[in-house]
């Protein structure tokens, strides 16, 4: 039995546009999972709102989260997006694109730019004492988490925050309820754009012939580089979309980086090559942005869903896998002809003789014709050009360094 030869990919830098632009997202595994970390919380007031005609009172906060897969002891926070359901300690949370908030009966979807624009507009991201300006008050951080919440919970909830705001004095109503009004006032003009996910591949499978290139695998990250890890058997590579199999850089020629949004890679499978499948899997250190949806991993577990406030660093990974059929080889057909003697008929007569020679007409097979469908691999270097002046960059076009070792069967 041959022995097969395995390839092990070990890193890849990724660089792409530096405009990306808005596509549908997968419904890509969970990257970034976190829990509800009361400790690494900052308290707001207890509010009172009128919600579906009934008077509420609500506690606030900018909620503590840990990153508990894909981050080593690493925070982030957020807001509620979710008013009628409780929070749970404990209860894991996936990050998830926006239209996969899983309550129905929230208002969540149709004005998520709006929540959006608060995220990027209001506590933590803009200080309390700029909020004081665009409201003539002045405005605490406990003061801008509860009306930051509150105004949240007024497009996802429908929710109204009631002029006497909150359970402490005047002044503190009158504070929370001039920024909850400036944050839901005609200033609010929504910021319809998602974030970009932490890191997503898609799709996460696909399936093709020996002989073709499977793909693309798109890749969108937020990262600045990505690594790509598999075992290629014999036969099967990593290409971009001309077939050109990525190329090889040098230990430690991947510090170079490239603002990566977006990239992809395909599969590229030999003609001849059996049935069979590879996985590969893309990590990376990335930034889970403010804006990133969270909800309970498992649905059948309810929990408050929660709204990144402030961004982080996470260590994310990905995978994706291919598969493929032998390719059918189209059968060599070889066509004969009889051999066929035409022999004149012998005449005598008496004044001459008259002798035909036979006339003999052959038919000769001719071989099948076949193409080669291998498909070609340059070896052309691509890691001088990133380097140089990412060119490829600004035309929009994917860059993939790859580097390699080899490991014996």
């Amino acid at each position: 039995m041959a022995s097969r030869n395995l390839t092990r990919i070990g890193a890849a830098i990724l660089g792409a546009s530096l405009a990306m632009a808005p596509a549908a997202l997968p419904a890509f595994a969970d990257t970034v999972k976190v829990e509800p970390d009361r400790g690494a919380g900052e308290n707001g007031l207890t509010v009172n709102l009128d919600d579906r005609g009934k008077h509420k009172s609500e506690g606030t906060s900018l909620i503590g989260l840990k990153i508990t897969e894909g981050a080593a002891d690493t925070r982030a926070r957020a807001y509620c997006v979710e008013l009628p359901t409780p929070l749970k300690d404990g209860t894991p949370l996936s990050e998830v694109p926006w239209d996969q908030h899983p309550n129905e009966q929230t208002k969540f979807k149709q004005n998520s730019k709006f929540v959006n624009w608060i995220l990027h507009n209001s506590y933590p991201q803009v200080k309390p004492s700029v909020l004081g300006e665009k409201t003539g008050k002045d405005i605490d951080a406990k003061e801008a988490i509860t009306a930051t919440q509150a105004a949240i919970w007024h497009y996802t909830d429908g929710a109204v925050l009631r002029e006497d705001a909150t359970d402490k004095d005047k002044k503190t109503d009158e504070d929370v309820f001039a920024v909850y009004k400036y944050l839901t006032g005609a200033a609010n003009t929504g910021i319809d754009q998602e974030p970009s996910p932490t890191l997503s591949v898609a799709p996460e499978s696909l399936s093709g012939k020996a002989g073709e290139l499977i793909g693309p695998f798109t890749v969108t990250t937020t990262a600045d580089k990505v690594v790509l890890k598999a075992d290629l058997p014999q036969g099967v590579k990593l290409t971009d979309k001309n077939g050109t199999e990525l190329a090889t850089a040098k230990e430690g020629e991947f510090a170079a980086q490239a603002d990566v949004k977006t990239g992809e890679v395909y599969v590229s499978v030999a003609q001849g090559t059996k049935p069979g499948k590879v996985e590969f899997s893309v990590e990376a250190n990335a930034e889970l942005r403010h804006g990133r949806l969270f909800v309970s991993s498992d649905r059948n577990k309810k929990t408050q869903s929660l709204i990144i406030a402030t961004p982080s660093k996470v260590k994310v990974e990905v995978g994706a896998k291919a598969d493929w059929a032998e390719a059918v080889v189209p059968t060599t057909t070889t066509t004969t002809e009889a051999t066929t003697t035409t022999t004149a008929p012998a005449t005598t007569t008496t004044e001459a003789t008259t002798s035909t020679a036979p006339t003999t007409t052959t038919t000769t097979a001719v071989a099948g014709g076949g193409e080669n469908d291998d498909l070609a691999s340059t070896g052309a270097s691509i890691f001088v050009p990133l380097l140089i002046g990412l060119g490829l960059v600004g035309a929009g076009a994917a860059t993939i360094i790859v580097m390699r070792r080899r490991k014996t069967a």
